[in-house]
């Protein structure tokens, strides 16, 4: 049985390290689009390289900002549904469900 663990946990790992690898990918292309994109201005005027970076980083601050945002609502909206409903177990809206939505 406990090979059978291990074995299991092998296969997890690997499934794991595979999933990493292609979200690496996956960003990566996401950034250098963003970059191609940002390289450019709204007038057709090529921008410097530290100016497409610092936009780059600001558009990436903004995101985790608005991830935050997100993950705070989720929880304010979670602490309302447990306040209304007090007579309710808490199957019907768990804290895993609205947590986290990826």
């Amino acid at each position: 049985m406990a090979s059978d663990i291990k074995e299991l946990l092998s296969k997890l790992i690997d499934i794991q390290i595979e999933q990493s690898s292609k979200l690496d990918k996956i960003a990566a292309l996401l950034l250098s689009d963003q970059l191609l994109t940002e390289c450019i201005d709204q007038n057709g005027k090529g921008r410097d390289a530290d100016t497409a970076g610092e936009i780059v980083a600001e558009s990436f601050s903004a995101g985790l900002c608005l991830l935050g945002e997100l993950e705070n609502r989720n929880k304010q909206y979670l602490y309302q549904m447990q306040e209304f409903f007090l007579d309710d177990d808490n199957s019907s809206v768990g804290n895993d469900d609205l947590a986290n939505p990826f």
